[in-house]
């Protein structure tokens, strides 16, 4: 009897797991279909597009850069005699740096000029005698041509010899050396780097709707990231005609006001353009556009699908987007919702 009960009551568990069992594929296979189901639109809301004031200011960053920088070669060759310059020293445009041995191009040189100066007397004598006949027109010809050879010869070893002083092209600081006494040094070989830092210039690159309102000489406000709570002053001294690889335009600004012995070159620095009058523009959030910077779009809704629909964008501080073409005022565009929307989905408006 009692082994009776006890099966009755193993079937009996068995049963009712077995029904749960059933249950739970059911109802897991209903979850499934209704996954499977795709809704027949897709949820989204909107927003207009309105007037909305804007100043332009901007800021742009930047790299600081000499006002003037060149690496100064050699030109000639032969052993550094003689130093008057080294790195960190300050040099005037024309000061002699180092010199290089010059003793063999000295004593060609030499030689050169007696040679010019002798033919030049026999020239004045020739020039005489020619001019009562004394001589031939031949004779003449070649005392000449002699006088213009040595002459010549004795320019070019004047070069030569002018060559072995290495001076200062620049005026500035000498910010890197390549030398010391008795460097064998060869033509093409870099001497010295030489900087101008008189005045500083930054360089900063800027967009296309930026460029536009920057005028030659303007004042601009500028921050260098290394010297806090300092504000300095320079003027724009150029802008590129040309747009670079990254659609940006270069504009160089002289610093001409601040504690300026603070900046180095290659330091960091923000230019801020500032502009008093405001204006009013089109404008959207930029969550409402779909695609890139380069290639935007909106999606507007007609008869409940949407419809993509190409724009020109110029993006704004305060995360929205200025609509410079393809949309106007009070046009109703797709705000939120944008994944899974496409050119032709429907959509419903919460």
């Amino acid at each position: 009897m009692k082994k009776a009960i006890i099966i009755i009551l193993l079937l009996s568990g068995v049963a009712a797991t077995a029904y749960t069992l059933y249950n739970n594929k059911a109802e897991l296979n209903e979850t499934a279909e209704a996954a499977m189901k795709t809704s027949d639109f897709i949820s989204v809301t909107t927003e207009k597009v309105q007037q909305k004031a804007v100043t332009r200011n901007f800021e742009s960053n930047g790299v600081f850069k000499a006002y003037q920088e060149l690496q100064v070669m050699s030109e000639t060759n032969g052993a550094v005699v003689q130093i008057f310059k080294k790195k960190g020293d300050y040099v005037k445009k024309g000061d002699i740096i180092l010199q290089i041995d010059d003793r063999l191009i000295r004593s060609e040189y030499n030689i050169t000029k007696l040679n010019r100066d002798q033919s030049e007397r026999d020239l004045k004598r020739y020039t005489n005698l020619a001019q009562s006949d004394a001589i031939t027109k031949k004779q003449f010809e070649d005392s000449e041509k002699l006088f213009q050879i040595s002459e010549n010869q004795l320019l070019g070893l004047q070069k030569r010899l002018d060559d072995t002083k290495i001076k200062a092209p620049i005026s500035g600081f000498i910010n890197e050396d390549f030398y010391e006494m008795g460097s064998l040094l060869n033509p093409g070989m870099p001497v010295v780097n030489l900087i101008n830092k008189n005045p500083m210039k930054l360089n900063v690159h800027v967009s296309e709707s930026e460029v536009s309102r920057i005028k030659l000489g303007e004042e601009v406000s500028v921050r260098v990231n290394a010297v806090a709570n300092e504000k300095f002053k320079g003027k724009v001294d150029f802008i590129s005609e040309k747009a670079d690889a990254a659609f940006k335009y270069e504009v160089i600004i002289l610093m001409n006001a601040g504690n300026l012995e603070k900046i180095k070159p290659g330091m960091f620095g923000t230019a801020e353009f500032e502009f008093s009058q405001e204006e009013n523009v089109l404008q959207i959030s930029r969550k409402a556009i779909t695609g890139s910077l380069k290639d935007p779009g909106v999606f507007l809704i007609k008869d409940d699908i949407a419809q993509y629909q190409k724009v020109s964008i110029n993006p704004l501080k305060d995360g929205n987007v200025e609509i410079v073409g393809g949309l106007q005022e009070g046009d109703v565009v797709i705000a939120s919702g944008l994944i899974n929307v496409k050119d032709g989905t429907k959509v419903k408006v919460q």
